[in-house]
């Protein structure tokens, strides 16, 4: 299997199971912490694009995963490199950058729209460093089982 779909299946399944934990969060504690429902809000708030702001609409959704995406050729390139065998400390290590990085675009985004979704940011940055540590988990795994799989030429 070639390295882009690599990437991107394992861009998918990160992304899909940090999404699950945001919406497990967000439903625990009542707040709006669901990473696409957010960007829907802050396409439409900024007038970037007319965007019916719902959990449904696809903007929000296709730029979310897009990330985890690009998150993953990052890691890719980090992979051939250093992360051969993403143990727990690596893994550690990678999402916690990881986190550090979503943060700061999320207080970047937040801050630069003239009408940010309201939510406890504190509660929200938490989860979300919480997300990227199970988004790399995840992500690096699945790269790791696709590579595992690929014969060597």
């Amino acid at each position: 299997m070639k390295a882009p779909l690599k990437i991107i299946l394992a861009g998918i399944v990160g992304t899909s199971f940090m999404t699950l934990y945001s919406y497990y969060r967000a439903k625990k504690e009542n707040q709006q912490y669901e990473e696409p429902e957010l960007l829907n809000k802050l396409i439409d708030r900024n007038n970037a694009v007319d965007v019916d702001v719902n959990k449904k609409h696809a903007a929000g959704w296709v730029a979310h995963y897009g990330v985890g995406m690009l998150f993953v050729l990052a890691y890719w390139v980090l992979y051939r490199r250093a992360l051969h065998s993403p143990g727990p400390v690596k893994v550690l290590l990678v999402g916690s950058a990881s986190a550090a990085t979503a943060v700061g675009a999320w207080k970047i985004m937040f801050s630069a729209s003239p009408n940010p979704p309201d939510n406890n940011r504190y509660g929200y940055y938490r989860q979300l460093a919480i997300a990227h540590l199970i988004f790399t988990l995840f992500a690096l795994s699945t790269y790791k089982i696709l590579d595992s799989k690929t014969p060597s030429s």
